[in-house]
């Protein structure tokens, strides 16, 4: 007879993680010092640009978390992408210390000039004078303060709760989708629901797929010996490319705005940077480029088929039918560009052809990115879900004492 057992962990987790979610909620209405509120009123719900609203603090840039986790992400990604590409011993030798430290700095200049870009477009009770410069210091004081806060509350979770830093992100994508939602009506959410529900169940099936690479193990000599494989999922690197496509997305867009402050009678930076974003063209096709290269990029940084195949090399295991060393490394890569490219084609389709239908007038604006979203929320559900059967099988062990 089976005994039944209560998941203390599991409920442990989640009552952490609910509190980390209401603090990062209560931080979102803090607002910053000087900000014109009312000014935002007549925005309100009618905020075009779900993508960024994933990774941002709050809807219209005006609380103590205004940046959001975008900082902790860049910083976080492009360390890690520098510390993937070193070689094996290289690596060995790279103190999470270390590691820990450049990631700190590197938010630090991130946050910094994220904070300063934000307040020069942000709405301000004062008109001008030294009112107007305190307000926009001490804003950007608050910006980076928050950032970093964002990166305690995101760190906790990951110890003591569930989902870590994606438990702040899905705070940000139910906030959206729900208020989006809310503001627009149900007719003219056919075609973007449709299109979503679809992009929903394709990510879940590329989740939970995989590409094996059959391989043998010099180790294995018995039936299992023909059942040894590379997985290599058909989403790659899950919902990152959608992630962090928004935050590398902010580059070019606040590259556009450095440029307008430095050369601000040149009418081509001028509408440069009035059409790098996601409504417009251009930014569709710069977004759907830097997701590309994002998908494939990162599918080579932390997969890795160099690291691999020299991993394999060592072992003395070896794909079926192919030498150790550089054809085994050559094959790997042929296969796991084919595999990103596939992975980004789909997430482009689901994410370029709503954000067109928009330009064209079919969907609305608010709701362009919605399929995006619901990309990011699947591969968060999958990675949650296992997550949870995790803590529930460790919760079922049965101790010795």
């Amino acid at each position: 007879m089976k005994k039944h057992f209560f998941p203390k962990t599991l409920v442990q987790k989640l009552i952490y993680t609910l509190i980390i979610m209401a603090a990062y909620l209560v931080g979102r209405e803090l607002p910053l010092y000087g900000v014109d509120l009312a000014a935002y009123d007549a925005f309100r719900d009618k905020s075009a640009d779900l993508i960024m609203q994933t990774i941002g603090g709050d809807r219209y840039k005006t609380s103590l978390l205004a940046l959001g986790i975008s900082p902790f992400m860049f910083s976080t990604l492009f360390v890690q992408m520098i510390v993937s590409i070193k070689r094996a011993d290289s690596k060995s030798h790279t103190s999470p210390k270390k590691i820990t430290r450049a990631t700190l700095i590197l938010m630090l200049v991130w946050a910094s000039v994220q904070a300063y870009l934000t307040t020069q477009s942000t709405l301000y009770i004062y008109d001008g004078g030294w009112e107007l410069v305190v307000a926009k210091l001490v804003s950007g004081f608050e910006m980076v303060t928050g950032a970093f806060l964002i990166l305690w509350l995101a760190t906790r979770n990951g110890k003591y709760g569930i989902g870590g830093q994606t438990a702040l992100i899905y705070v940000n994508i139910l906030d959206s989708v729900v208020i989006t939602v809310r503001s627009v009506p149900m007719e003219q959410l056919k075609i973007i629901g449709a299109i979503s529900v679809i992009a929903l169940l394709f990510t879940i099936i590329f989740e939970n797929s995989e590409y094996r690479i059959p391989m043998q193990r010099i180790s294995i000599h018995s039936i299992f010996s023909d059942k040894n494989y590379i997985p290599i999922k058909l989403n790659p690197i899950g919902m990152m490319p959608v992630m962090f496509t928004s935050a590398f997305f902010m580059i070019p867009s606040y590259g556009c705005q450095a440029l307008t402050l430095i050369f601000p009678e040149n009418q081509d930076i001028a509408w440069a940077t009035e059409n790098m974003d996601t409504s417009h063209v251009l930014g569709i096709i710069v977004y759907v480029i830097t997701l590309y290269l994002i998908t494939i990029i990162f599918s080579f940084v932390f997969i890795s088929p160099k690291n691999l195949a020299e991993s394999l090399q060592k072992s003395g295991d070896s794909i079926t039918g192919l030498r150790a060393g550089r054809r085994t490394r050559q094959f790997i890569s042929h296969r796991l560009i084919l595999i990103s490219m596939f992975s980004a084609t789909f997430m482009a389709a689901f994410i370029a052809w709503p954000l067109y239908l928009q330009v064209q007038g079919l969907v609305p604006a608010a709701v362009m990115s919605l399929p995006s979203i619901m990309i990011a929320m699947a591969s968060i559900n999958c990675n949650l879900y296992r997550e949870f059967r995790a803590v529930i099988d460790y919760d079922a062990y049965i101790p010795f004492i």
